[in-house]
């Protein structure tokens, strides 16, 4: 058996769809492994041993370009330049790292009808595109927005006709992809956000410490941390030694260096390698997300790490079974600034016994969902059963 997998992230690199990616690729080996089965890989970075000789090159013109050919992703581009090599591998299987790469899925199906595509859908790609766009502003953002619409419209929709399985993030994007594509489901297999182990903080700070962490030059997060910073921190925590935000991630939005600098006991944290290098032990992380599509990786890093969270209706989707699961409230939803603003306090009067119980509770939350174990289970069942 010849398997194939298909990956725009970088699937040893860092941020969530890194993460996810590396996910799909620990279950798909497990299973070549176990079966004596030919494995290949196709991913940005192509640094691992089952790389496929070709080369995968990502840069602003190639996705700017894509976008004239009616393809809502550079990968097109790979595709058409190996195509045939790719082809005389002639895999049996085909796993597709998001629905943007419904163009090979449809040619492949064509050349050769007999292949099983399994496409992983991380996120209604064309819902996405609402958050990716939020900061864009007049004319020329709509028309951005319009044109990505399409696109994405385009490849998604192919993805969701020609593959023969969808393993889903969410129940959510299960729903939105029916109303979106009319398509019926039978199987609607579900795969939450899933990482390798649990993590271990060595950092320790007597400040009682809040913490908000995602990609700074993304809309929805930018509003997020505006949020946070002006209408919870500044009235109520700003003037207090005891505590200090930390707001970390890559790419921050002007914005975000302006918004950071209003009061002293913020913090930002613009590069890292691990959360582990800044983030002090008992810490509670917010996740005040107003608006996005698929599963928020931050939360499964939170229980990994054993620390509480404060999440909005949008930042905890997918994560239903361990809320239902929590009974120290580690996992608190927030919805607005009053509810955080309670959710700090609450967090600040937990003395270290109570902060040890939930961090115990988190992880073995963590290790009964949202580990590697579960990805390697449901591959293994699709593949047994598509055999």
């Amino acid at each position: 058996m010849n398997i194939l997998y298909i990956t725009d992230n970088d699937i040893m690199g860092h941020g969530g769809g890194c993460l996810g990616a590396r996910k799909y690729y620990s279950a798909i080996k497990a299973y070549a492994e176990k079966k004596n089965a030919n494995f290949k890989v196709i991913s940005l970075g192509q640094n691992l041993p089952e790389a496929m000789d070709v080369d995968v090159v990502k840069n602003r013109k190639l996705d700017k370009s894509a976008r004239l050919h009616g393809h809502s992703n550079f990968m097109y581009f790979t595709w058409e330049k190996h195509k045939d090599k790719i082809m005389s591998y002639h895999p049996d299987v085909l796993f597709l790292g998001r629905t943007r790469l419904g163009f090979i899925a449809k040619e492949l199906k064509r050349v050769q009808p007999e292949i099983k595509i399994i496409t992983f859908v991380d996120n209604i790609e064309y819902d996405y595109v609402d958050s990716y766009f939020a900061l864009e502003k007049g004319i020329k953002g709509k028309i951005l927005k319009t044109i990505e619409k399409h696109v994405v419209k385009n490849d998604e929709g192919d993805a969701v006709k020609y593959s023969d399985r969808l393993v889903y993030l969410t129940q959510r994007d299960v729903k939105r992809c029916k109303e979106l594509y009319h398509y019926n489901d039978p199987y609607e297999y579900i795969l939450p956000i899933c990482l390798e182990h649990t993590r271990n903080l060595k950092i320790k700070n007597p400040k009682k410490t809040v913490a908000f962490i995602g990609s700074l030059g993304y809309g929805a997060n930018v509003s997020a941390v505006e949020m946070l910073i002006k209408q919870v921190w500044l009235p109520n925590f700003a003037q207090n030694d005891d505590f200090q935000l930390i707001i970390a991630g890559g790419n921050p939005a002007d914005e975000i260096y302006r918004w950071t600098k209003l009061a002293p006991n913020i913090r930002l944290v613009a590069d890292f390698n691990e959360p582990e290098d800044f983030l002090p032990q008992n810490s509670l992380m917010v996740a005040p997300i107003p608006t996005g599509a698929g599963m928020k990786v931050k939360v499964a890093e939170t229980l990994s790490m054993g620390l509480p969270i404060a999440g909005s209706d949008e930042a905890l989707v997918g994560y239903e079974d361990a809320i239902r699961d929590d009974k120290l409230g580690g996992i608190r939803r927030a919805n607005n600034a009053a509810e955080f603003t309670q959710a700090i306090r609450e967090f600040s009067e937990m003395c270290e016994q109570d902060l040890v119980h939930i961090a115990l509770e988190n992880k073995n939350l963590f290790n009964k969902y949202y580990t590697f174990e579960t990805a390697k289970e449901l591959i293994m069942d699709i593949l047994g059963k598509l055999a």
